[in-house]
């Protein structure tokens, strides 16, 4: 009773400090309200409208903050004494919420990741839909890229002692690497296996090839970073000897990896069956005649 009478006692001399601070904090709630539905109203995608609407509502936030932080700056020099004295103690306590306010600036100032990227991190992958001070989070992906129906967070602060990784730091276009396993039947015509993945692969590209290449050239220059050049390329996985694997390394828009996938595996998988096959050694063995 005691500390609430003494704040009644207070109040009256910093009317104008509680005055300004509900003001703000009213003003930043009406912003966020009415950002959100003007981008309700406007003709753009759902991952835009999510970029914009996060961005501006941690922007409103900040400012409002910092205003407050500028108001009540008197009154917490004040109290700086008391502040110091039990600084410790709140440490301890909020080790964690500390380390989340120091991942979001880490997440600030490096960028490793912004709305609408796939990353990696621990046992999730998924595509960022929101960020905030204190955690992420995202819509989870399966191994396909396709959405699993599921959302997970995280807190920022786990970002300060793990490793992440961005599926998609380049932009529109990424490389997705497809593993295709080949039975042991189809073995001895590796050369035949890899004409059908790249005229497979070279097929399901071909609608945007040269803008993804374009593009990878692009990044090279500006970024000063030497990028693949988007080419399909067909390699061999052989390290385990019991079970080999064709990967098919090719340059596509984010949103199309699981569709192009399924669509190169199919051919792949069909090039590979026993008629196809007995075929092509009958077509090669014709040729050496």
């Amino acid at each position: 009773m005691n500390t609430i009478d003494d704040l009644i006692r207070w109040i009256p001399g910093q009317w104008e400090k509680v005055i300004l601070t509900v003001l703000s904090v009213g003003l930043a709630l009406l912003a966020s309200h009415l950002w959100g539905l003007y981008l309700s109203r406007g003709e753009m995608s759902a991952e835009k409208r999510r970029l914009y609407l996060v961005w501006a509502r941690n922007t409103i936030w900040f400012v409002a903050l910092l205003i407050i932080v500028s108001v009540w700056a008197s009154t917490i020099a004040g109290f700086a004494l008391s502040v110091a004295a039990v600084a410790g103690a709140i440490l301890i306590v909020s080790k964690e919420l500390v380390m989340c306010v120091h991942g979001y600036l880490y997440l600030t100032v490096v960028q490793p990741y912004k709305i609408g990227d796939v990353i990696e991190f621990n046992a999730l992958h998924g595509r960022v839909v929101d960020i905030d001070m204190f955690a992420t989070t995202l819509v989870e992906l399966d191994k396909a890229g396709q959405r699993t129906g599921k959302v997970a967070e995280f807190p920022n602060g786990l970002l300060l002692t793990h490793p992440v990784v961005n599926a998609s730091p380049t932009g529109a276009y990424v490389l997705h690497a497809i593993q295709i396993p080949i039975p042991e039947r189809a073995a001895h015509n590796l050369d035949y296996i890899e004409s059908a993945a790249l005229a497979a692969a070279d097929h399901a590209t071909a609608a945007w090839r040269e803008e993804a290449m374009a593009h990878f050239r692009k990044e090279t220059e500006s970024n000063f970073i030497a990028m693949p050049s988007g080419k399909t390329k067909v390699s061999w996985d052989f390290s385990d000897p019991e079970h080999l694997v064709l990967v098919a390394r090719i340059a596509c828009p984010v949103e199309q990896r699981a569709k192009v996938e399924q669509a190169v595996f199919r051919h792949v998988w069909r090039a590979i069956s026993p008629a196809q096959l007995g075929e092509s050694e009958s077509q090669s063995g014709t040729g050496a005649a």
